[in-house]
């Protein structure tokens, strides 16, 4: 939580810490969104319909609240699921998306770059409740990509629009392999998000006093 001392810091020193992760995080969402709003042709609008940006604004959203709130930090569970969307959208891109959504523009690299290594800061020096993490919630935080699945795959291409990952486009990939694509991405969502309660749960014990 804000405000808990951690192992060789004051309780000043670790809410220093935490202020400056959260603020650095809004501050990076919202530069990413008004240089696409200033310099692409399509605007932001357009890419809401991508996790990428719906996940981004989500983390913003979370850590002004955590920022506003401190007990919003104390939910190991969504604080959890905030970090594992924005880690999982920077690693998509990084492997495989690069090549089509224009490289590593300022915009792509603080929203897939530099968001997940924030986000993972934050939950690795930050607070004390990541232990808190139950051992069914990893397998909770599949329900928001599973409304997004669901958003890309029927309402946009219902809509006329195509899905906005082209392995998630049946026209683009086949039925098949979009079906095999869904299972594979379950299965990354729930193995990371098994990595990421681990890895809280070892900070905490790293940083708690012996």
């Amino acid at each position: 939580m804000i405000g808990v001392a951690e192992p060789g810091l004051d309780a000043g020193s670790s809410s220093r810490v935490s202020r400056v992760l959260r603020v650095a995080i809004m501050v990076v969402v919202l530069a990413a969104l008004v240089l696409v709003e200033t310099t692409s042709r399509t605007g932001v609008l357009w890419r809401l319909t991508t996790f990428t940006y719906q996940v981004n604004v989500l983390a913003a959203a979370y850590y002004l609240w955590a920022l506003v709130c401190p007990r919003a930090a104390a939910r190991p569970g969504l604080r959890g699921a905030v970090v594992l969307y924005v880690v999982v959208a920077g690693l998509v891109w990084n492997l495989f998306l690069t090549g089509m959504s224009m490289g590593y523009s300022p915009a792509n690299v603080l929203l897939h770059v530099v968001m997940p290594v924030l986000a993972l800061a934050d939950w690795l020096l930050v607070g004390r409740t990541q232990g808190g993490v139950r051992w069914w919630q990893p397998l909770a935080w599949l329900a928001y990509p599973v409304v997004y699945l669901g958003l890309a795959l029927l309402v946009l291409n219902e809509a006329g629009r195509r899905a906005p990952y082209y392995f998630l486009d049946p026209g683009s990939v086949g039925g098949a392999a979009v079906a095999g694509n869904v299972a594979l991405l379950a299965l990354a969502f729930a193995g990371l998000g098994y990595v990421i309660s681990g890895l809280g749960r070892a900070s905490v014990a790293v940083r708690s006093p012996v």
